[in-house]
């Protein structure tokens, strides 16, 4: 299965943190589209050479966040993409573990990550929103109480997965 992984990036302050985590996946992917406003993109180029990355970099040159993936995903050759912000350091195992998802569940259309927050003055793990208290029962007992599918998902399979996340 051919990935690429697309990074949208607005200044790339942090790509080299985001480039360098990429480098060291455990599995290998066949490219990375970064899409690149406000940067030095020869810069940007050089640093994917220096870590022999497969890079497509693209510039948007204006627009918003949104086009910046449209442009990443429409540039994209591999079978399955993953989406990154540019000050994101992926665990090593991060394209392994949704390549394993997606091999898993071929009949699903997207799959979405947890943050993680790093405290980088202490070196320690802080809760995310997800761990709190209130979040987890919301989502647990309100949301899946209340939401109710899509109209459009009403008749498919998709609706009882819906009420029950």
């Amino acid at each position: 299965m051919k990935v690429t992984v697309i990074v949208p990036s607005k200044g790339c302050n942090y790509i080299n943190y985001a480039l360098s985590a990429l480098r060291s996946q455990t599995r290998n992917f066949h490219e990375t589209n970064l899409i690149a406003k406000g940067c030095d993109i020869k810069g940007v180029k050089n640093l994917c050479h220096k870590l022999s990355l497969r890079c497509v970099v693209l510039e948007q040159p204006s627009r918003f966040f949104t086009h910046a993936l449209n442009l990443g995903k429409r540039n994209a050759t591999g079978d399955l993409m993953l989406f990154t912000d540019d000050d994101v350091i992926p665990l090593p195992k991060w394209i392994e573990k949704y390549i394993k998802l997606h091999l898993a569940y071929p009949w699903v259309a997207g799959i979405a990550n947890r943050d993680i927050y790093l405290d980088l003055r202490k070196m320690r793990l802080r809760p995310a929103p997800d761990d709190k208290l209130p979040t987890k029962l919301y989502r647990w007992a309100v949301r899946a109480w209340l939401d109710r599918p899509h109209p459009l998902l009403k008749n498919t399979d998709l609706a009882y997965t819906s009420q029950k996340t």
